[in-house]
């Protein structure tokens, strides 16, 4: 058997692979769905838990602006609706407390995922800015200009048409929020140290040192 033979029987393996792969991330959805929908009850009753999960995630250790900060500050909720007939399908909202950065009560963004890397945006939104607060790109390009870091922003993305961390946000961050919240420390001892109470400026001032003052 000559050695084309044999690598067209590969690639058509492959094909097999990644299609039975996505039927069967397509199925784990369908199973998730209503426990994310009971995660996200639960969730509520722990103060900060976004502002922590996505914190911790490697896209917030890729200079995020004043902006993103004050939004991650006050995320109260982040969710993602799948569509079990459109299985590329994403809808991402968040939802913020009242802030001195922006008006928007909620951010939301409809996307396809593409498995080329060229992802399709259906509908986005206007981030509607306190006076003085919306960002200055030139100044953000030029402090940038230097690095090698990928430009991100996390309150942008939702205004734009650019979708690179789409798929992180909606099928790595998402999924694994309570991994994400937990960070480094052990699941197990970190099942015992959530803390339930009210959502206060104290609790958001210790959050940021909780997970690294357990050591």
């Amino acid at each position: 058997m000559s050695e084309e033979v044999i690598n067209k029987e590969l690639a058509a393996l492959n094909e097999e692979t990644l299609k039975a792969g996505k039927e069967v991330e397509q199925f784990t959805r369908k199973l998730m769905i209503p426990i994310w929908n009971k995660r996200r009850d639960v969730i509520k009753k722990i103060p900060n838990f976004w502002t922590q999960a996505i914190g911790n995630s490697p896209l917030f250790a890729l200079n995020p602006s004043e902006n993103d900060i004050e939004a991650l500050e006050n995320l109260t909720d982040f969710y993602v609706e799948y569509d079990e007939k459109r299985p590329d399908y994403r809808k991402v909202t968040a939802t913020f407390k009242k802030n001195d950065t922006f008006k928007n009560e909620t951010l939301t963004k409809e996307f396809i995922i593409n498995d080329e890397g060229e992802d399709e945006v259906i509908s986005k939104d206007t981030i509607d800015y306190h006076s003085g607060k919306a960002p200055n790109n030139k100044k953000r390009k030029a402090d940038d200009e230097d690095e090698d870091d990928f430009d991100f922003s996390f309150l942008d993305w939702f205004t734009s048409d650019d979708n690179s961390i789409g798929a992180t946000l909606s099928d790595e961050i998402f999924p694994a929020a309570v991994e994400f919240f937990h960070g480094d420390e052990d699941s197990d001892e970190d099942a015992e140290e959530i803390e339930l109470g009210s959502d206060d400026e104290d609790e958001e001032d210790e959050t940021p040192s909780k997970k690294k003052s357990k050591k």
